[in-house]
């Protein structure tokens, strides 16, 4: 045999002689946070890989592979580092079921590859983790989101100008399937509102404790004050396993016109002189109607007389009242004699008038 090919082969004994030795404490393992869940209810799962410090490693990548009944999300990857004698790496994710009943995670294939410094060759290691089962159980009523949540709806101001965006942002924060919960519709009389396409964030707070985050944004156009109505959302509450209603408090928002203002001072302006002028007019009929309405008998006759015959003959009657004879005698000279002056009728009226009231003269 070659000297060369003696030195490869001797190499590659070596090689596998210390794969046998690494691959014989290494363990690929899966745990689950629980393995009964409701439908849409996110769990833990944890793939720890532990192998012998003599396994070199340049690289490693893990795939998990088969879960399409699952929504997968990549929480984070820790490693490696050294426990016990051993190179540990972790890999954390959520799962989340889209099916109900039982549920197979298939084994997952880690990979660790090394290159040779001599070669250049790469030598890979592959582990595999056991299978899972889980029990995914329908939720009651058919709800599509479950979690334990916390609803709050924000605005940036309170107060505004017409027509100056206020700012509202809906924020729903726990565990659970926050992914499934809808867009909201805010609706508000008299004002316009352009909401955002909501957004969810996850969180991994260290060992099995995350955390969601849905956020949506509305934009309120409005000329009047308004109030933003409560928004609702029912749920699946994972605590106490019994539909839940989340729901906001309203919030008042001011909002300050002065075009509107000044429209409703010039209002208030006209309104006031029409009441002005509506209390003047009724003083005027009080003072004047009024007496007019009162002219019943002798002086509505002679208001009404419709010549100088008719009113001769009313006033022949008072003849022997002096304040009268200008006008008794204006009436005889146009009757029979050539004169043309015409009586003045608003001092015949005065005249008996003042007479009236002296005498208490009936008509």
């Amino acid at each position: 045999m070659p000297r060369h090919t003696k030195r490869a082969f001797a190499i590659l004994i070596v090689l596998f002689a210390l794969f046998l030795r690494a691959e014989e404490g290494a363990r690929f393992t899966l745990t689950l946070s629980k393995e009964k869940a409701w439908l849409g209810e996110p769990i833990f799962a944890t793939f720890t890989l532990r192998y012998g410090r003599d396994l070199k490693v340049d690289r490693a990548h893990f795939e998990p592979k088969g879960l399409e009944p699952f929504e997968l999300l990549e929480l984070n990857a820790t490693g490696p580092k050294e426990e016990e004698g051993k190179i540990v790496r972790v890999f954390r994710y959520l799962l989340t079921p889209t099916e109900p009943g039982s549920l197979k995670i298939p084994p997952q294939t880690v990979e660790l590859a090394y290159q040779d410094r001599e070669n250049y060759r790469y030598i890979t290691h592959r582990f595999q983790s056991p299978a899972k089962e889980l029990t995914v159980r329908e939720v009651p009523g058919g709800l599509k989101a479950v979690g334990d949540y916390r609803m709050a709806l924000t605005s940036d101001a309170n107060r505004t100008l017409a027509n100056r965006p206020v700012h509202l942002e809906l924020r729903i924060t726990g565990i659970g399937d926050a992914e499934y919960i809808p867009a909201f519709e805010l609706k508000i009389p008299g004002a316009s509102v352009y909401p955002s396409q909501p957004k969810v964030r996850t969180r991994w707070l260290g060992g099995q404790s995350y955390r969601k985050e849905f956020v949506q944004r509305f934009t309120v156009l409005a000329e009047e004050s308004y109030t933003v109505p409560p928004l609702r959302l029912r749920y699946f509450n994972l605590q106490t396993e019994m539909p839940e209603v989340l729901e906001t408090r309203p919030l008042p928002i001011e909002v300050d016109n002065p075009a509107k203002r000044k429209e409703a001072l010039l209002r208030l302006g006209f309104f006031t002189a029409g009441l002005l002028l509506g209390a003047l007019f009724f003083w005027l009929w009080i003072r004047f109607g009024k007496r007019r309405g009162k002219e019943t008998g002798l002086l509505r006759k002679i208001r009404k007389a419709r010549s100088d015959e008719e009113l001769y003959r009313l006033l022949l009657p008072y003849s022997d009242l002096a304040e009268l004879g200008p006008q008794l005698r204006i009436l005889e000279n146009r009757l029979y004699g050539n004169g043309g002056e015409k009586p003045d009728r608003k001092e015949i009226l005065r005249v008996m008038r003042k007479i009236k009231e002296k005498r208490a003269i009936r008509g």
